[in-house]
C-alpha cells in the first residue's frame, strides 16, 4: 500500500524535526500495519493508548488520526523482582538493566512529545494500566487502543476496566490478536471471549489487531 506523504503531515504541535524518517522508518513498520484502523477511527476526539512502549504508535496517531487529547498510559517500570509485567527479562541481564532500560523509554518518550505534553494536549501516565482506569470517568473516550500484558487475566482485566470509559459507539482496539506469543494467545481468548458476550460488535480482525465498537 503507498503512502500519500501529505495525508499524513504533522499535526499541530507535532514536532517535526525527523518526523518523516520517524513515520517511514523500518523500525515503524510494525506500527504502520495499524494504520488501516484509521480509516475508521473519529478524528479530533480524546483517546487512550494503553501500552505506549517508545511512543511509534503513538506518534501515528497523533500524525494520523490528530486527536484533540491523547492519554498514554503505560508504567515504564519492571515489578519488584526485575521481571516485566507482560514477560520475561530476556533481553536484559537482570532486574536493574530492565528498570534502566525503561526509565531510559520514558524519558525518550517524554522528550518525543515534550511540546504536546506542555499543551497538554498528550497527558502521560506513569503507573500499571488497571490503576490508570479509574482515574476517568466513564463514557470518557471516542476510542481506545489496549497493549499493555497480553496475558488472557491482565488482558480481560484491561476491557473490563476501560470499556466503561468508552463513549457509546466508541470503538476499542488493540494488538496481538491471533498471536500466540509467550502469553498463550492470551489476547485473542481473552478479546473472543468479550465479543461472545455481545457487549461490543467487530468491525475488524486484521493484521493482529483487533477492532471493536461499543453499541450507541
Amino acid at each position: 500500500m503507498g503512502y500519500d506523504v501529505a495525508m499524513y503531515r504533522p499535526a499541530p504541535g507535532l514536532p517535526g524535526r525527523h518526523w518523516y524518517q520517524r513515520l517511514f522508518s523500518k523500525k515503524a513498520r510494525r506500527a504502520a500495519s495499524r494504520d488501516f484502523m484509521f480509516d475508521t477511527l473519529p478524528k479530533g476526539g480524546r483517546v487512550i493508548e494503553v501500552g505506549v512502549f517508545d511512543g511509534d504508535f503513538s506518534e501515528r496517531i497523533l500524525a494520523m488520526n490528530e486527536p484533540r487529547e491523547l492519554h498514554l498510559v503505560d508504567p515504564w517500570f519492571p515489578k519488584d523482582d526485575g521481571t516485566l509485567y507482560d514477560g520475561p527479562t530476556q533481553d536484559f541481564k537482570d532486574g536493574k538493566a530492565a528498570s534502566e532500560a525503561l526509565q531510559a523509554q520514558y524519558l525518550q518518550v517524554t522528550t518525543r512529545f515534550a511540546r504536546e505534553i506542555a499543551s497538554g494536549r498528550v497527558v502521560l501516565h506513569r503507573t500499571l494500566s488497571h490503576d490508570a482506569a479509574p482515574l476517568f470517568p466513564d463514557a470518557h473516550f471516542d476510542w481506545m487502543y489496549i497493549d499493555a500484558s497480553h496475558f488472557y487475566d491482565d488482558v480481560k482485566r484491561d476491557i473490563d476496566a476501560f470499556f466503561p470509559k468508552l463513549k457509546p459507539g466508541g470503538y476499542i482496539a488493540g494488538d496481538d490478536y491471533d498471536r500466540r506469543g509467550i502469553w498463550d494467545h492470551g489476547v485473542t481468548r481473552a478479546v473472543d471471549e468479550f465479543r461472545g458476550s455481545g457487549a461490543a460488535e467487530t468491525i475488524r480482525l486484521r493484521n493482529h489487531q483487533f477492532l471493536l465498537r461499543k453499541p450507541l
